[in-house]
């Protein structure tokens, strides 16, 4: 029996389970299929199939009524059955089940003889002449559905939250926990999910106090289901916006991870529930061992220390991380502490200005208007160009290079190719890719490497994940217009701080070099009916002249949503991470 989407749950439960007297092994789960849930308790057992007198199986049930008849079966061996009477199918009478008990050996004689599965014998569909056993089945709510918030909880700490997402068809590839629409970073699960279960933490000592609107986002890939063009391969699930208000004596909503890049300081930035709050910062070395305590006094719960990383003796530390324990004292006094989130040192040395890698996939030359997304994309090869800089791969002056599409395609292996061999040039620093992706990387058929960049490689070949590693090589701007490419772990990737919006003064304050990822959160369509959408050209051609005329990242994207002829294209899921503020060519040296 197949699994279902629409049976209907039981009453105050998530989950529906019935009996199947068939025999059924190891069903339900949570794997990267078409479902994956986080399942509750409760349920029931809906026996009206086998209530009848007209039952091949012997059934079994209360004798004072009380109760539906269900296969004897289902009970398990030495259970007491002196209470019930029992149908035989041989006779089709009732009687009393005093003296019956149930084996784990199939029922001989007295016990009947040679029960067969409900619905059919051995010459039946599924029949056999084996005892029939329990099969449980789980249900899921199609789409996503997200669990454990209510409108107006407080919440704090970090919660654990259960949810489910399903669709008949496809494999799940992310479910991420969104505020008002903003992926949050430490609530990103990619597949492979860990067995058996799926809980997103929501880590809310890294939000800031307040009402917060928190959804679920769940996607999945369907590649049997899509055409080449990718155009039907993705499925996009969400939830409704459940509002929170978060509380949290000391929180971290703008913490910075790194330091040292371009000098040697670092920010520790926190939040106090309480204004008029004395604060102590306790530091440490790598090693553990106490440097020093710095202290004051926010008056409106603000804590914001940069720190030369010299200490109270004029020593220079020079450690990859240190430790550190904020306290604060207020009232009467009452006194919190908590060690605040890990920062890691820099070290990614530039010996140039940082060049463009600019890649164009041709996977829509068969729509009318391909030649605009060609030109959309030449317009970043020729501005890098113009600033002096190089671009890579090599094409022709001016243009971005082509990266041809299809698994039958004999280029395209080789494309792809130099496609990662200009990524990962040291000198690459700046990177604008138009093709297929998903929230695991770059390219359609990504179990084929050939054609493909998961995020995963990337952040390990540029040793930016995990956090702490030396010699990483972070790019200054990234921006890939492809499905999703938002909504995962590629900006951590790339290095770029995964938060929206950070203010240059952090950089500066971190002494850390400021970068800008931008990217979809979500499945967009290059065309429609074999005709490329030309606001999203439009779109981003508009970007590149804003940019270049003075706008920083994210006011040049403001700006091009803006333009009459950008009105068919949902320019909002276009998210930008980390400086906002980032100009053309500022700090690409």
């Amino acid at each position: 029996m197949p699994l279902t989407n629409s049976f209907p749950a039981a009453t105050g439960s998530n989950i529906t389970v019935f009996v199947h007297s068939n025999i059924v092994q190891n069903c339900g789960g949570v794997d990267g299929g078409s479902f994956a849930a986080m399942v509750g308790a409760g349920g029931g057992y809906d026996s009206a199939a086998v209530g009848t007198a007209e039952s091949p199986v012997p059934m079994a049930m209360p004798a004072n009524g009380s109760g539906d008849a269900v296969p004897l079966s289902l009970y398990p061996p030495g259970f007491d059955l002196s209470g019930f009477i029992i149908f035989d199918p041989s006779t089709a009478e009732w009687v009393s089940g005093s003296g019956y008990s149930i084996s784990p050996a199939p029922l001989t004689g007295a016990q009947f003889d040679d029960p067969q599965p409900l619905g059919g014998g051995s010459g039946g569909s599924g029949g056999t002449n084996a005892a029939p056993q329990t099969g449980f089945y789980e249900v899921v709510k199609v789409g996503a559905t997200l669990y454990g918030l209510t409108n107006a909880m407080i919440i704090g700490g970090v919660v654990q939250l259960p949810f489910e997402a399903g669709e008949p068809s496809g494999l799940l590839t992310t479910v991420t926990l969104e505020d008002s629409g903003v992926p949050i970073a430490t609530s990103i699960n990619v597949a492979p999910f860990e067995l058996p279960g799926l809980l997103l933490p929501l880590d809310t000592t890294l939000m800031s106090n307040g009402v917060h609107n928190i959804s679920l986002h769940a996607q999945w890939t369907d590649p049997g289901d899509g055409t080449e063009d990718g155009s039907a391969a993705f499925y996009e699930g969400y939830s409704p916006a459940v509002s929170v208000t978060v509380s949290n004596e000391i929180s971290f909503p703008n913490w910075i991870p790194g330091f040292g890049e371009l000098g040697n300081s670092l920010v520790v930035s926190a939040q106090s529930a309480h204004t008029n709050a004395q604060w102590y910062l306790d530091v440490y070395d790598s090693q553990f061992s106490y440097i020093g305590t710095l202290g004051g006094t926010t008056p409106d719960g603000n804590i914001y220390v940069v720190w030369n990383l010299v200490g109270p003796d004029g020593t220079l530390h020079t450690d990859n991380t240190f430790e550190f324990v904020l306290t604060t004292v207020y009232g009467d006094p009452v006194t919190n502490s908590m060690v605040v989130p890990p920062t890691y040192r820099v070290t990614d040395p530039w010996n140039a200005p940082g060049d463009w890698v600019v890649v164009n996939q041709q996977a829509w030359n068969n729509f009318t208007g391909s030649g605009l997304l060609d030109t959309m994309t030449d317009g970043f090869a020729g501005g890098a160009q113009a600033l002096g800089l190089a671009v890579r791969p090599t094409a022709a002056a001016g243009t971005a290079y082509r990266l041809h599409f299809g698994q039958g395609d004999p280029n395209a292996t080789s494309d792809w190719a130099a496609f990662r061999s200009a990524l990962y040039n040291n000198l690459s620093r700046n990177l604008f890719y138009l093709g297929h992706g998903t929230p695991k990387g770059l390219g359609y058929a990504q179990s084929n490497t050939n054609l493909s960049i998961l995020a995963k490689e990337i952040g390990t070949v540029l040793a930016t994940i995990p956090a702490g590693l030396t010699n990483a090589h972070k790019y200054r701007f990234v921006c890939l217009d492809g499905c999703s490419t938002a909504s995962g772990t590629l900006p951590e990737s790339f290095g770029v701080i995964h938060k929206e919006n950070v203010p240059g003064s952090y950089y500066a304050d971190a002494s850390l070099r400021p970068s800008a990822f931008a990217g979809w959160n979500d499945d967009k369509a290059a065309g429609f009916a074999n005709t490329i959408i030309v606001d999203h050209p439009n779109y981003f051609q508009h970007f590149q002249y804003q940019w270049t005329i003075g706008d920083g990242v994210k006011a040049a994207f403001n700006h091009a949503a803006g333009y009459p002829d950008v009105q068919f294209l949902s320019t909002g899921q276009l998210k930008v991470f980390g400086n906002w503020d980032l100009g053309v060519n500022a700090f690409n040296r």
